[in-house]
């Protein structure tokens, strides 16, 4: 069983982070004082579902 890559996006005023993620899937900017985090992860099965 194997996912594509997932896409996370944070968006807010104060915030801090410390995250993984794959080659060329890491973007950070502000527009005013907002502050937009997006990054891409390697989802992978967790092998059981609930």
């Amino acid at each position: 069983m194997s996912y594509d890559p997932a896409w996370h996006c944070i968006v807010g005023t104060s915030f801090g982070s410390y995250v993984t993620h794959t080659l060329g899937g890491f973007l950070y900017f502000s527009v005013d004082k907002v502050h937009i985090l997006l990054f891409r992860t390697a989802a992978e099965p967790s092998g059981h579902l609930r």
